[in-house]
């Protein structure tokens, strides 16, 4: 076998692997929006370890590949109104309903929210040792991630920061978004 063909059965057993990962993403996530009002459950908290070094648990996103029109609806709905009840409760009917259907229409990098000024961002940005580390119920699954800082402007920011915004009635005008993107996955 050739290496190129080495590669591309390493890249399509690491696609199946991540979208494997998505699908149980999905489905914990629709258990938390349906019966735990949206509070994100350990399963959607992974441990972060930097250089081997835990840095302790982060809320991670997952955002779809086409989000402009979901994003348009999550900014529709926080600038309807100032209640921020009103913006949490509208912002979980859209995602128990349907956001977390279809797991083929989410991209591989998932991504995380930091204040601005954040010294774990830049951490993060800069390190070429990221883990992050899924738990819940029996299952695991260790990410060996690629990082960037996504700008602000960029369709993945702007998802991010916009469904964080219904949920988080202090969510400053500005944040760091740091992008996820798998490499090599271990389910333990």
């Amino acid at each position: 076998m050739s290496d190129v063909q080495n590669t591309n059965s390493v890249d399509q057993q690491l696609n199946q692997e991540i979208q494997n990962f998505i699908g149980w993403q999905c489905r914990i996530r629709q258990h938390a929006v349906r019966k735990q009002e949206g509070r994100p459950s350990a399963g959607m908290r992974p441990n972060l370890y930097i250089n081997g070094q835990s840095a302790g648990p982060i809320t991670i996103n997952l955002v779809k590949r086409d989000a402009l029109d979901v994003t348009a609806e999550f900014q529709h709905i926080h600038r309807k109104t100032q209640d921020p009840k009103a913006r949490y409760e509208n912002g979980l009917k859209i995602l128990c309903e349907y956001y977390y259907q279809r797991t083929n229409e989410f991209d591989f990098e998932m991504t995380g929210i930091f204040s601005l000024d954040s010294e774990l961002a830049l951490q993060i940005a800069e390190s070429d040792d990221v883990e992050l580390r899924f738990e819940q119920s029996s299952q695991v699954y260790s990410l060996k991630c690629e990082t960037r800082n996504i700008p602000i402007g960029e369709e993945k920011y702007e998802a991010s920061y916009w469904h964080n915004a219904l949920f988080n009635p202090n969510m400053p005008g500005k944040v760091s978004v740091i992008g996820f993107l798998p490499s090599e996955i271990d389910t333990a």
